[in-house]
């Protein structure tokens, strides 16, 4: 069985909110690319077109939605099909807020759900 959990504007819970970045499209990409190289995560594919990445994690399938609202400030958003038959949620959210930390540390973080 898979449980799947995202990230979006509107949600009630700070960690399921979309995040904001004061960094570029780009800037956002290579980062969250350097992330999932070093962690040795499979790349299934980027596709430029529609700013967004997937990848294949154990028991879990993970796709990155970067958003540029404008030069200096760019959204991000997760979505997780999780196969893990215990804990699903608790490391779901440990993974997105693994990412949320990472680029908090490269980038000035803007907010939480700025444009809902």
């Amino acid at each position: 069985m898979a449980f799947i959990y995202e990230t979006n504007e509107n949600d009630q819970y700070d960690v399921f909110k979309t995040h904001y970045y004061k960094a570029s499209y780009d800037q956002i990409k290579q980062a969250v690319l350097d992330w999932a190289n070093n962690k040795n995560y499979q790349l299934v594919s980027w596709d430029d077109d529609f700013n967004e990445g997937s990848f294949v994690l154990p028991h879990m399938n993970l796709t990155v939605k970067i958003i540029m609202q404008n030069p200096r400030e760019t959204s991000i958003d997760l979505f997780i099909e999780s196969t893990y038959l215990f804990g699903s949620k608790k490391k779901s959210v440990a993974l997105f807020m693994e990412i949320y930390d990472m680029l908090a540390n490269k980038f000035e973080f803007k907010g939480l759900g700025l444009h809902a």
